[in-house]
């Protein structure tokens, strides 16, 4: 138990990496910074987040839950897992700030990928004879990851060949970050969550979770389509991508309504701080469905990516304000002391940040639409990193690793 809180207050280390990243290259487009590469600062910044933040703190909760359900298993495999994808994401993090792009950051990359490729392997042998809810939504989380890594493939491919299709282009980056932040990283939060509701007595039915899962990775699965109804395509195959994106609507009103007829005993074992967090998280998952709906409609579709701020505002709105959030509280959950009014001050200002960062790209993308600039968004966006960086500082110089 005291190693995983070492591994947690590591991942926050990680996410406080990623805060200060975050907030240089809002300096940098607020003021000047000419010594940076704001390109490679990004790739570096976005590799880390995804693996050495996300990815990295996925892995060590998936872990606990394989120690509290199969306690028996050799666990050394994970860990030398773990370390490989945290060596790999500290590898990018240097190589991208480097040189961008070149043959040691693809190295890091590969390396990272590959090591998913092995979790879902040895998670799947592992938990054959298991019986739980979390299970099948660990597995899908898992081969989200590694199916996502078909649109990594296919940008080496036209690189290397020098062959670039800007559609193609498009929809194979699409392709790697729908299936990463919709299905991997999704599915793995969907899965810690009903863990948690395990061992507070809260389990759903067998019928109840086999429902809403496959609602929900069905919905995952086509509705890669949302990102690519700029491709010419058959009437069927746009109605088919409409239901199904239904049909994952309904998954996630069965889910809301599972945390609703859980809520009194939730109250009764969470903290105040924890139940806050799910409710934020929460909030956050139901605006990402409600603008999934939305975007199948075409006009609207192709309005959203027509914006690049409202890119940017989605794609914040899922990795920091759902995820992200989401992460940080299970991070405090499984602390075994109870936290301190310095972490709990701390967690607060980091989602009081992630809100208003979130408030603020939402409205560039909004102003944006009617080509309205608002003034000194660049200036108010570096606050609010610093911010955000300087409550993750809060929390990590507060964590202590054992009881």
């Amino acid at each position: 138990m005291k190693n995983i809180q070492s591994w947690l207050k590591l991942a926050v280390f990680n996410l406080l990496i990623v805060a200060i990243l975050g907030t240089i290259m809002r300096y940098k487009i607020a003021f000047s910074l000419p010594i940076v590469e704001q390109k490679n600062l990004q790739q570096s910044h976005s590799h880390f987040a995804f693996y050495g933040w996300i990815t990295f703190v996925i892995y060590i909760l998936i872990t606990k839950y394989l120690q509290d359900k199969l306690p028996t298993i050799k666990f050394t495999k994970y860990k030398w897992l773990i370390v490989i994808n945290l060596v790999a994401s500290y590898g990018m993090l240097i190589s991208f700030i480097y040189n961008g792009y070149f043959w040691l950051s693809i190295a890091f990359s590969t390396l990272a990928l590959l090591t998913s490729f092995a979790m879902f392997f040895v998670f799947y042998n592992d938990t054959k004879g298991l019986k739980d809810n979390s299970k099948i939504w660990f597995l899908a989380a898992f081969f989200f990851a590694v199916f996502s890594s078909i649109g990594v493939f296919t940008l080496s491919y036209m690189m290397a060949s020098k062959h670039i299709s800007q559609e193609v282009f498009l929809a194979s980056e699409y392709f790697y970050l729908h299936f990463q932040y919709n299905g991997f990283f999704i599915f793995s939060c969907i899965g810690l969550l009903f863990h948690s509701l395990n061992k507070i007595n809260s389990q759903i039915t067998s019928h109840e979770n086999n429902k809403i899962f496959w609602l929900s990775f069905v919905g995952c699965l086509v509705g890669y389509g949302l990102s690519v109804l700029w491709f010419k395509m058959p009437l069927w195959i746009f109605v088919t991508i409409s239901i199904t994106t239904v049909l994952q609507t309904w998954g996630a009103i069965l889910l809301i309504k599972v945390i609703r007829n859980n809520w009194k005993n939730i109250t009764e074992n969470w903290s105040p701080i924890l139940r806050f967090v799910l409710l934020y998280a929460g909030f956050a998952f139901v605006v990402k469905i409600i603008l999934q709906l939305g975007s199948n409609i075409p006009a609207v579709n192709q309005f959203a990516f027509g914006f690049r701020n409202i890119v940017i505002a989605y794609l914040h709105l899922v990795l920091l304000m759902c995820v992200s959030s989401f992460l940080v509280g299970q991070i405090i959950a499984n602390q075994i002391s109870i936290p301190s009014k310095k972490i709990l001050f701390g967690v607060k200002c980091f989602l009081l940040g992630v809100f208003l960062n979130e408030l603020v790209l939402g409205l560039m993308g909004i102003f944006s639409t009617v080509y309205i600039s608002i003034p000194y968004t660049p200036q108010a966006l570096f606050i609010i990193s610093f911010f955000i960086f300087f409550s993750i500082g809060i929390i990590f110089f507060n964590m202590k690793t054992r009881n």
